[in-house]
């Protein structure tokens, strides 16, 4: 899949882990049935994480790093537990951004949408309302405002941050199944059907910005800080093994994307960020 690689000016192919296995699940009717039974429960993502944090799992970290490109050297961990160790590792990432820009939470894909007047709006293809997204959380004042959608793949980060100070206003945990966030599984409206916690956050210069962190397939838990009030930059949390999705909610006239963002978009291409990056500025 092509994606934009924002830091290097051009485009690359994104390499897909597992893709072999993930075109059996959602292309073929036995790999669905066994996604329906078995994948898709949050069981057999909490038993694949009891090995992934286990030392038996510690022998496919150099093999993975090398394959992406990862470079272990810096970590701030220097040696790892096991594979989920190595997963949630913390890379220490800064912003020298103002404070009025607005900053990604997170290492990921990025695409741009706008929140239409019916509170819906269409990501990858399928349509989804905000009501659907967010459960119980008030979100009457979103119409015309901006969707952010981070798709993290498995070689990323898995932290996240927060994008500007402020407090949490309110929590909401939807329980839900757990498939894959790449494109293979697109027609199953993963955003609004996988576990996912969503939390309004009362920010100094966006405004009410929900965020919305989603566990995928092989995601053993989503892992929020107990955290009331926040700096920019602060640690909001951690995804434990699994690719995963950080959406955030902005209101109309809250943030301007940044023009490059925009554009690929609206052509379907994911832009490659990294925490503590420009994305966007506070409209005055």
């Amino acid at each position: 899949m092509k994606i934009y690689d924002r830091a290097a000016g051009k485009y690359i192919e994104e390499k897909e882990h597992g893709e072999n296995g993930l075109k059996f699940l959602y292309n073929t009717a036995v790999g669905r049935i066994l996604l329906k039974i078995f994948f898709c429960r949050k069981i057999y993502s909490e038993l694949n994480a009891v090995y992934m944090r286990s030392r038996f799992s510690v022998h496919k970290i150099r093999p993975f790093a090398e394959k992406y490109g990862i470079d272990l050297s810096r970590c701030e961990q220097k040696s790892f537990g096991g594979f989920d160790d190595f997963f949630t590792r913390k890379c220490g990432y800064t912003t020298d951004c103002s404070p009025d820009e607005l900053i990604a939470p997170c290492c990921g894909r990025l695409s741009a949408y706008t929140i239409n007047g019916e509170l819906t709006l269409k990501i990858k293809g399928s349509v989804y309302s905000l009501t659907e997204l967010v459960g119980i959380l008030d979100v009457s004042d979103y119409r015309g405002g901006i969707c952010l959608v981070y798709r993290l793949a498995v070689e990323d980060c898995h932290r996240y941050v927060f994008c500007d100070d402020g407090e949490i206003v309110r929590t909401e945990n939807i329980r839900g199944v757990l498939h894959t966030v790449r494109p293979v599984s697109e027609r199953f409206r993963v955003f609004a059907h996988n576990h996912r916690a969503c939390t309004l956050l009362r920010t100094k210069h966006f405004g009410n910005v929900v965020q919305i962190e989603v566990g995928a397939l092989q995601v053993g838990k989503i892992v929020n800080h107990d955290i009331k009030d926040f700096s920019r930059m602060d640690e909001k949390g951690f995804f434990r093994f699994g690719g995963s999705t950080i959406v955030q909610l902005f209101c109309k006239n809250a943030v301007s994307v940044d023009d490059d963002i925009k554009q690929h978009s609206e052509s379907g291409v994911e832009v490659l960020v990294k925490t503590g990056e420009r994305v966007g500025r506070m409209i005055e």
